[in-house]
């Protein structure tokens, strides 16, 4: 007969059986085409001094450079050498020092660690650091000579955390001159909120409301950009819609209208336009299987999918680090978002203990809540009111693909940063966005979705060992050529001490017409005339062969590429491709090392079903075997251990088996007398003394050992 816990996941892995069988996903290769141990690639640069205090921050990519913010300094470090061409000192002050120590913090973090950095009109810059515990701000002039001038201090409080281990995002609007940030506003930590500060001009001041676990509830934010009349950030938080079943983390993206001023009254501060919705990012299926909690997001990216171009943020999620360890990239359609905060239902609870519940369109105050094209100063109280206390939208942001184009159950690391070089043109005029995403062990894997229409067909790559430390990857970012050669495209990796600077590709590495081909890389074809695998750069490209069947006669040269299937009959002509040459190919141009397995997104139900499957299965075992060794042992009550050196033990625990018989213990001389009266039937009184030796002949005993 099966337990209640047994009976409990036997149901759920019916549901989950039935769930896949009713729709399963394509079947995903997760499994890296190559693998390359990158430690001596491309070009590296760390701070050695200061490798565990330096906390870097890339904090703008220009063409031939790039900033970073690390401790007590910007940082100018040339792309072409890896570098420090120049910097920009800022230390706090001593008595900023001393008031940190005061706090309570060491000597280590008391510095100014540099976390945003903007550029103004009029070769002006924003640059903004934590300043000792005490956030602070500070405009520079760029004189003629290069050399950076103080214009004027800025309070940062609000703007920037106060300790570097802190998330942190923010936009800035040159148009307005405004700074939009997600942080927190305390030397604690409790109070996170999303602010707008205005440098210059009228613009209002605004913030989220204060102490509203409604509005944010321990977030953590992780990205943020300016579209269209908007600005967006994408977070995740303690749900407070799933109090009444737990605690949980939810994946969200806010709002705010670059418009709100605010309402009518002068002593308030807080936004009038300020909306949240949760991401859904999850397996599909009757019983989904969420990843909750968002560590990434890009930019939005113009994707060239089947029905045109689509503006898609992709973001990588995990799950909680409490549960089975597993990663997911999803990507959302920026049409779906605003959708669902410009016409979808409201979610609102009536009380602490009822449920949440939709609030529709006849429902609402007019102009609709949270409107941007309304006049915040004209809006009524009701509105007002109605935005401040039911800021979450009913409808999740739903996954563009209808699931993840990546699950990853590789227990050895989870996803931490996304990167996406979108629209890779191939020799075939076919377009593909190409994913990078880093790993809290110090690799990057690169990804290709060969499918288009809203399908899922996703190819690893390669997967690269970036750090020897194996340290987390904390950020990446696509570096493209100041030519637009798409040949010279970069990829640049940071961690909290180390920058890495490497090719998007390594098309050199395959030897041979069959594996250039089978790498389904974007990047790479192989050149049929030169015999080798070569990085398509348009201005190189003559006569393209792409594929099988598809021909394009440009002027010279011809290359053989499919990233659809990673076939070519092309290459079966190849001199190259013959049995002799498959036993000698060409070394490779980087190391390769063996590829690890990576599950697919059916592996990983798979796995849970079947890990499930044997816990339920060792549980009951050990529970019946140690069922059954208690039975054993306590059901003969003479009985005993030879570990047990005392007869009283073994009374007592006969005592505890035998209710029903009156137990006495007489000690005389040291010895144990141990009498145990036994009713016989009426007219029957026999006491039986077990130490006299006198028994009748008929009766029967059991042997007591004592």
């Amino acid at each position: 007969m099966l337990s209640p816990t047994g009976a409990l996941w036997l149901l759920l892995l019916s549901r989950l059986i039935g769930a896949w069988s009713h729709r399963s996903t394509k079947n995903v290769n997760l499994s890296p085409v190559q693998t390359i141990a990158g430690a001596n690639l491309g070009l590296y640069f760390a701070d050695q001094d200061q490798r565990d205090t330096a906390f870097f921050k890339v904090l703008a990519v220009e063409r031939q450079s790039v900033l970073v913010g690390t401790r007590n300094a910007v940082l100018n470090i040339s792309l072409s050498t890896m570098s420090v061409q120049k910097s920009l000192e800022w230390p706090p002050t001593a008595d900023d020092v001393d008031m940190c120590q005061m706090k309570g913090k060491n000597e280590e973090n008391c510095h100014n660690f540099i976390r945003l950095l903007f550029k103004q009109p009029k070769s002006r810059l924003i640059v903004c650091g934590t300043n000792a515990f005490q956030p602070a701000c500070r405009q520079y002039r760029i004189s003629s000579t290069g050399e950076y001038q103080i214009v004027k201090d800025i309070d940062g409080i609000a703007v920037v955390p106060f300790d570097p281990r802190q998330n942190t995002t923010a936009v800035y609007l040159s148009e307005s001159d405004e700074l939009y940030s997600a942080t927190v506003a305390d030397f604690s930590a409790t109070l996170p909120l999303v602010f707008r500060k205005p440098l210059s001009g009228p613009t209002t001041a605004l913030r989220t409301p204060r102490n509203d676990l409604k509005c944010l509830n321990d977030p953590q934010f992780v990205a943020s950009f300016a579209e269209q009349n908007s600005v967006y950030f994408w977070f995740r938080e303690t749900a407070a819609e799933y109090n009444n079943c737990g605690t949980a983390v939810f994946s969200r993206v806010a709002r705010v209208c670059k418009s709100d001023q605010g309402d009518y009254r002068t002593d308030t501060d807080t936004w009038t336009s300020f909306l949240k919705a949760r991401l859904n990012c999850s397996l599909p299926g009757d019983v989904p299987f969420y990843f909750n909690e968002i560590q990434s997001a890009s930019e939005v990216v113009m994707s060239d999918q089947h029905g045109g171009p689509v503006s898609l943020v992709y973001a990588v999620f995990n799950t909680p680090s409490s549960a089975l360890r597993a990663s997911a990239v999803c990507a959302f359609n920026m049409d779906d978002v605003r959708s669902i905060f410009e016409t979808g239902p409201f979610k609102a609870q009536r009380s602490s203990s009822s449920a949440w519940l939709p609030i529709y369109k006849s429902s609402l105050p007019e102009p609709r809540p949270g409107d941007c094209s309304a006049n915040s100063k004209a809006l009524a109280d009701d509105v007002i009111s109605f935005v401040r206390r039911h800021n979450l939208m009913y409808d999740a942001v739903p996954n563009y693909f209808d699931q993840p184009l990546i699950v990853d159950t590789n227990g050895e690391y989870q996803f931490t940063a996304i990167a996406v070089h979108s629209s890779v043109t191939t020799v075939g005029k076919q377009r593909y966005d190409v994913l990078f995403v880093g790993t809290d062990s110090g690799s990057v894997l690169k990804f290709v979705n060969v499918e288009g229409d809203r399908r899922v067909n996703t190819v690893l790559v390669e997967t690269v060992g970036v750090f020897p430390s194996r340290s987390p990857v904390r950020s990446l970012k696509v570096v493209p050529a100041s030519d637009g050669d798409k040949a010279q495209v970069s990829l640049l990796i940071s961690t909290d001490s180390e920058l890495k600077l490497m090719p998007v590709h390594h098309c050199a590495n395959r030897t041979s017409c069959r594996t250039c081909v089978q790498l389904q890389d974007p990047y790479c074809a192989w050149d049929l005339i030169n015999n080798r695998c070569v990085v398509i750069s348009l201005p190189y490209v003559a006569t393209i062969i792409f594929a099988i069947t598809t021909f394009r006669h440009w002027q010279d040269g011809k290359f053989a590429q499919s990233v659809a299937d990673g076939q070519s009959s092309l290459c079966l002509n190849v001199v190259s491709e013959s049995s002799d040459f498959f036993m000698n190919e060409l070394a490779p141009a980087f190391p390769l090392v063996d590829s690890p397995s990576i599950y697919t997104a059916e592996c990983m139900t798979i796995a849970i079903i079947i890990t499930l499957a044997l816990a339920s299965t060792v549980a009951f075992f050990v529970g019946y075997r140690f069922a059954l060794w208690k039975l054993s042992f306590d059901a003969v009550p003479g009985f005993d251990s030879p570990l047990r050196k005392n007869v009283k033990g073994h009374n007592d625990r006969c005592e505890a088996y035998m209710p029903h018989l009156p137990v006495s213990k007489t000690v005389t001389n040291g010895s144990v007398n141990v009498s145990l009266p036994f009713t016989e039937p009426k007219g029957e009184k026999n006491v039986l003394t077990l130490n006299n030796g006198t028994l009748p002949r008929d009766y029967k005993t059991r042997k007591v050992y004592v």
